[in-house]
């Protein structure tokens, strides 16, 4: 199931998803399309070193007998960002894992269902943190894990200054505002929902969120800045807090 979003022209779809219902998108795994596994020209594997700092997220959500499989990256030690509406309603299972297939208990320590943000606590997680920058770019890549994919895929990505975008918290209850960069030139498809935008070599500059449900190869971030109270409430957050619904 995907959201929608008023903007102009052409409405964007949660999954990630710049509006609306974000039930699903990535998160909602059953009703996304198969994902093609990425060719070996988009994959980096253990060959660049920040991808080993984006992550798998796997969970299951029994209050609606749910799997979700998405994206994430470590900012902090043992700390991973990604979408609240992944981890809604997750009640078990819940996990990370590396490029290199190891895999790591988690918790969720900060959720804020209306920026749709989240971060987990993955105790003896020992990958390099990507840093969180307000630096604006105009080309960045995409790291994230299609679905069914053993390796995240990196797409180079042309950047548009950050804007605002009018949507829904994940529970689509309330109208929310939310500074988002629009980026072009890599594709999204189901599992990248978290996936990090990445400059610099070391730097994420943003968290995908949402892809244009009229062009395969736009979609849209949430900037650092938005995220940042997210990422400062769960930086050394040990106990676990409410996450519930489903989104």
């Amino acid at each position: 199931m995907l959201g929608s979003v008023g903007r102009g022209a052409g409405a964007v779809a949660l999954a990630v998803c710049v509006a609306g219902n974000t039930a699903g998108c990535a998160a909602t795994v059953a009703h996304s399309p198969p994902a093609r596994r990425p060719s070996a020209t988009h994959t980096a594997g253990t060959q660049t070193p920040f991808t080993h700092s984006v992550v798998r997220v796997r969970g299951f959500a029994s209050s609606c007998d749910q799997r979700t499989e998405a994206t994430g990256f470590v900012y902090a030690p043992e700390r991973v960002l990604l979408n609240a509406h992944v981890v809604a309603g997750v009640d078990r299972d819940l996990e990370v894992v590396l490029d290199d297939g190891r895999r790591f208990a988690a918790r969720v320590v900060a959720f804020d269902p209306e920026v749709d943000a989240a971060v987990l606590r993955a105790p003896g997680l020992t990958a390099q943190p990507l840093r969180l920058t307000r630096a604006a770019r105009t080309a960045a890549v995409v790291v994230g894990y299609p679905k069914g994919a053993p390796v995240p895929a990196v797409l180079p990505a042309t950047v548009r200054p950050d804007q605002p975008a009018e949507s829904y918290d994940i529970y689509n209850r309330k109208r929310v505002s939310r500074q988002v960069h629009r980026f072009q030139g890599a594709a999204v498809t189901p599992g990248m929902s978290g996936a990090p935008l990445v400059t610099g070599g070391d730097r994420a500059m943003g968290m995908v969120f949402a892809v244009d449900m009229d062009r395969a190869d736009v979609g849209y971030a949430l900037t650092a800045a938005q995220i940042e109270a997210v990422a400062a409430a769960g930086e050394n957050a040990t106990t676990a807090v409410p996450h519930d619904p489903c989104s």
